[in-house]
């Protein structure tokens, strides 16, 4: 820590988004040659109960093998997400939980995606920024992986005794001191704290009879998909006016003037309009692969109307969103399997991720590797 705040004393003309930015354009490059491959939480299970001699299956075995040698070889590494680090604190066995922390630090690299909100925003700043590269937009770089440490997002000291300028260096060199932070030193450090009460079984009972309630008025997936788009762009339409005043600022060096609520309830109202628009044509799904994976997994709940929404399936879903769009091969359980590749969704097809959920098939896809 000294040596760091020793260093960033020495440049303060560097701020500390531009600071994050290299530390996330550095780790991007250096995973550049390696495939991502997603481990949701049951094969981190299986993993740890193999390291701790629970499972001896051949199969079993062979899957840590093959997952040891790809990583320790620079073909590959294994990331975690904030879904996963969410449910490892929900194991109550301190033990088991500072298990399944030590495999996932030696098959991760110490790596994990942004919260699925910050992926959210990058997409969303990335395909606005592109449609207006005319007005003189740059092109924002896509940089979805971090560390360990900032699986739930990026924080800092703040508002301390010292200086802007020795405020400023403390908090580059706690980043570079986090940036190096293990998972099982950071389980180990909240001990047995546990999750907030879990909402998603109460969310899942209301959706579940909402989506009842209004059984009758679907007539095809593709306008089940479009109600569930606007859903979605209700709820992230905000988030697209805060990058395109972002923009504005980049591109004029001003902000709009805002008139008041009235103002900003129109702009919202505008970009959920195009959001559910945007989402709902095929060109674009690509830009905006997290909103797109969500939407059309909630859409394929809702359009099989003998599927009740489970608890589990809202973590799932996250899980699927981290996968898909962001990692070469996704291993899983075969009901979340089973709808990501259905012919409708494609989802596999479409983000060119390989998915298997029995063991005998994950090893066949990293044998290929």
């Amino acid at each position: 820590m000294m040596s760091a705040l020793q260093r960033h004393l020495g440049s303060p003309d560097v701020t500390l988004e531009t600071h994050v930015r290299r530390c996330h354009a550095a780790l991007a490059e250096e995973l550049q040659p390696r495939r991502a491959i997603y481990l949701d939480t049951k094969y981190w299970i299986i993993l740890r109960d193999i390291v701790a001699g629970v499972r001896t299956a051949d199969s079993e075995i062979e899957l840590l093998d093959i997952l040891r040698r790809l990583v320790s070889a620079g073909k590959a590494f294994c990331p975690l997400s904030e879904s996963t680090f969410a449910e490892i604190l929900k194991q109550s066995d301190e033990r088991t939980r500072i298990a399944t922390a030590e495999i996932i630090d030696e098959l991760s690299l110490g790596v994990s995606l942004i919260p699925y909100e910050q992926r959210v925003a990058m997409e969303l700043r990335i395909f606005i920024y592109d449609q207006c590269r005319d007005l003189g937009a740059p092109g924002p770089l896509r940089l979805p992986w971090t560390k360990l440490s900032y699986v739930l997002g990026v924080i800092h000291p703040h508002e301390t005794v010292f200086d802007a300028s020795t405020e400023l260096a403390i908090q580059k060199a706690f980043i570079d001191h986090m940036w190096s932070m293990s998972l099982s030193q950071m389980v180990d450090t909240l001990g047995g704290k546990q999750m907030s009460p879990d909402w998603h079984p109460r969310l899942a009972e209301q959706i579940n009879a909402g989506n009842a309630k209004h059984a009758d008025e679907l007539r095809s997936f593709r306008q089940t998909y479009s109600i569930e788009a606007q859903g979605a762009a209700e709820v992230f339409a905000h988030m697209a006016v805060e990058v395109t005043r972002d923009l504005q600022k980049l591109i004029t060096g001003t902000l709009p003037s805002v008139a008041g609520d009235a103002t900003e309830a129109e702009a919202v109202r505008i970009w959920t309009k195009m959001l559910s628009t945007v989402l709902c044509h095929e060109k674009h799904k690509s830009s905006l692969p997290s909103l797109h994976i969500n939407t059309s997994l909630h859409a394929s709940v809702r359009w099989n109307k003998a599927q009740q929404l489970r608890a589990n399936d809202f973590e799932d879903f996250r899980h699927a969103c981290s996968a898909l769009a962001y990692c070469d091969i996704f291993l899983t359980e075969r009901r979340l399997m089973a709808m990501a590749t259905a012919n409708h969704l494609a989802l596999d097809r479409h983000y060119g991720c390989k998915v298997a959920a029995a063991i005998s098939d994950a090893l066949a896809l990293l044998h290929a590797e």
